[in-house]
Order: C-alpha cells, then sequence, then structure tokens
C-alpha cells in the first residue's frame, strides 16, 4: 500500500507536467512560458499568507473562534504549494482553493494609541 501513494506521488507530477507541455505545444508558446508565472504567484500567495497569518491568529484567539482561520490558512498555503508545483492542473486545482469565499475572521481594527477600538453604545435584549 505505501508504494501505491509513493507511485501516485510520482506520477501525478510527472502527468501534469506532461500536459502541460502539450498544452503549450497546442497555444504554441515555450514551456517556461507556463511554468514560471505560476511559480512566481505562488511565491507572492505564500508570502502574503505569512504576512497576514499572524495576525488574524491573534484576533482567532482572542475571540476563540479557530477553525474559520485555520481552514482559511491552511486552503491559501495549499494553493501557494500547488502554484509552486510546475504543471497547468496543479495550478488549475490551487486557483479553485483561491476562489473559495473566505470565511476567516479579520483583524480587530486598532487606534493610533495601540489599543483595539470599541464603541459605546446601549443594547435591549428581545428574547
Amino acid at each position: 500500500m505505501p508504494l501505491l501513494w509513493i507511485g501516485i506521488l510520482v506520477a501525478l507530477p510527472l502527468l501534469d507536467i506532461y500536459a502541460t507541455i502539450r498544452f503549450a505545444e497546442a497555444l504554441n508558446v515555450p514551456g517556461w512560458a507556463l511554468f514560471v508565472p505560476g511559480f512566481v504567484f505562488g511565491i507572492g500567495v505564500l508570502r502574503h499568507e505569512a504576512r497576514t497569518m499572524r495576525e488574524r491568529f491573534a484576533t482567532a484567539m482572542q475571540r476563540l473562534s479557530l477553525r474559520p482561520v485555520i481552514f482559511d490558512s491552511g486552503r491559501r498555503l495549499l494553493a501557494g504549494v500547488l502554484l509552486m508545483l510546475p504543471g497547468v492542473l496543479s495550478d488549475a486545482l490551487a486557483l479553485l482553493l483561491l476562489l473559495i469565499p473566505t470565511r476567516g475572521v479579520q483583524a480587530v481594527p486598532v487606534a493610533a494609541t495601540g489599543t483595539p477600538q470599541t464603541m459605546d453604545g446601549e443594547f435591549r435584549r428581545v428574547d
């Protein structure tokens, strides 16, 4: 069974590279023109996610709702890795992952003093 998984992990990227080369031939463009943009975009996605993940996790810890943040961050990190892999099929899968709407926790707005902003007001409980 482990050999089957290793075979799948080796065969899928090779089939993806083959499909990309055939797709490049059909479009009459060099193969690198389909490999390089996905790799560069993947690096950009990973850098952006690494920058924003820390503050989103801190906010999620304050609100005690980690599940949406873990799902969104993990999905974006997986998409970045898939974009860095060579091939059009892995790029298409990564773009599908990036198109899923986010439901994560947004960062809490912080005032110039460094404290979170609050809103004053009155409320009434309606049962």
